[in-house]
């Protein structure tokens, strides 16, 4: 086969690699939809947690631990352009439901240090957004998050009630109501 035919070989092959990976890759990047949205294949909190997290401020928080709030934890990271670009929806969202008492936002960095979080926050006007650093990301993967962003659901009783892997449209009608759905159902579940 001559390099030209290899070429051309190649490029068709891409071709239709392409066009078959297409449709799965605008499904995933619509708009108002959950990407991805799945829960978890045990409930309750990761087992292999293997220390807490340091929250900015100084305070240590064990995740694996119930907090008696709807947590909304939220793994992401500078570097990751699919963070970044969703990062203005869910500091909107974080401020929002801030003034409820029965709700916690925590966006967690795989970012390598406190400095390069904090610096990229500030130069976004997003330095009020509840934040912790897991620098070697031991907390992501006890949760099993190696991509990012993804974002855990997870009921007043430490419960996993739903993982959304990818970003998310955090103003989406869709999205706000299938949080606020989760959120009910976490409160009326009775104690074991």
């Amino acid at each position: 086969m001559t390099p030209t035919a290899r070429r051309l070989t190649f490029v068709a092959v891409l071709a239709a690699l392409t066009a078959l990976a297409a449709p799965m890759v605008r499904d995933a990047l619509r708009p108002g939809e959950l990407p991805q949205e799945s829960a978890p294949t045990a409930p309750g909190p990761p087992a292999k947690m293997s220390r807490p997290v340091r929250i900015r401020g100084g305070s240590e928080r064990d995740l694996a631990r119930a907090s008696g709030k709807f947590l909304i934890l939220h793994f992401w990271a500078t570097w990751c352009p699919p963070c970044v670009e969703e990062l203005p929806g869910l500091l909107a969202f974080a401020r929002k439901v801030r003034s409820d008492p029965s709700v916690e936002v925590l966006a967690v960095s795989v970012d390598d240090s406190w400095k390069v979080m904090e610096d990229w926050l500030k130069l976004r006007n997003a330095d009020d957004l509840p934040t912790a650093l897991d620098a070697h990301r031991e907390t992501a993967r006890g949760f099993g998050t190696e991509k990012f962003p993804e974002t855990y659901l997870i009921s007043p009783t430490g419960e996993i009630l739903s993982v959304v892997r990818g970003p998310m449209d955090w103003s989406s009608p869709e999205i706000l109501l299938r949080i606020e759905q989760l959120k009910n159902r976490a409160r009326v579940r009775p104690r074991a």
